[in-house]
């Protein structure tokens, strides 16, 4: 394996980057191989690390749903509409309930609360950021305040609520819309950072590709 590997690597990248010249039956192939492959890897993966430990310790009020639930996706697999394939719509809502619930949970959980209570412990006083050996208290504390601010206007930024009368309501709207418009300005620059990264990201495996390319055939 050790001496078709590099082979094979370089096939497959080929492959994947004649998609320059436009779509192709090589390209198609090759995704085809990386997605069949990814796919047999989470099956051996879920049956060797989940399944057999839990037939293992005997817990079959786990492991035998879950089963099921697999087996009921087989039914998805006909690319013709049939009767059967709703049966596998029990498995796919089941599953795409758990994720959804799960990316809720883990966004609140994860992202939401801890933001706030950690921009909530943030101190405003520059008296409490004195100089040190590797930075310096003003930075940080300017940093502070702005990890501050941006995390007020993302959250004004998605506030909905129904147009106020009178000279407060028009007092409240503006205030929520200056304090919205910071909130877009974070979220674009945040963006904006994120698709550099990405695209960063990107052209490094693209840059390690030609390298991998060029020591292959260059000996």
């Amino acid at each position: 394996m050790e001496l078709f590997g590099p082979f094979i690597a370089a096939i497959l990248t080929l492959m994947v980057l004649s998609y320059i010249f436009g779509d192709n039956v090589l390209f198609k192939l090759a995704t085809h191989i990386f997605v069949g492959v990814a796919i047999g890897y989470a099956v051996i993966v879920v049956w060797s690390h989940v399944f057999v430990p839990l037939f293992k310790r005997g817990d079959l009020l786990t492991a035998v749903p879950a089963l099921v639930l697999c087996l009921l996706l087989v039914f998805k697999i006909p690319l013709r509409p049939s009767p059967l394939g709703a049966v596998g719509n029990i498995a796919l809502a089941f599953v795409l309930g758990v994720g959804a619930a799960l990316a809720v949970g883990g966004v609140l959980l994860g992202t939401l609360l801890p933001q706030a209570m950690e921009t909530a412990r943030i101190s405003l006083n520059p008296n409490h950021y004195p100089d040190t050996q590797t930075e310096v208290g003003v930075v940080t504390w300017l940093n502070n305040i702005i990890i501050v601010l941006g995390t007020l206007g993302t959250f004004f930024y998605f506030t909905y609520a129904v147009r106020a009368q009178g000279f407060l309501g028009g007092l409240r709207e503006g205030f929520v819309r200056f304090w919205a418009g910071m909130g877009r300005l974070v979220i674009i620059f945040t963006l904006g950072a994120l698709f550099a990264n990405t695209v960063s990201a990107r052209v490094a495996l693209l840059v390690s590709r030609l390298q991998f390319l060029l020591s292959f055939f260059g000996g």
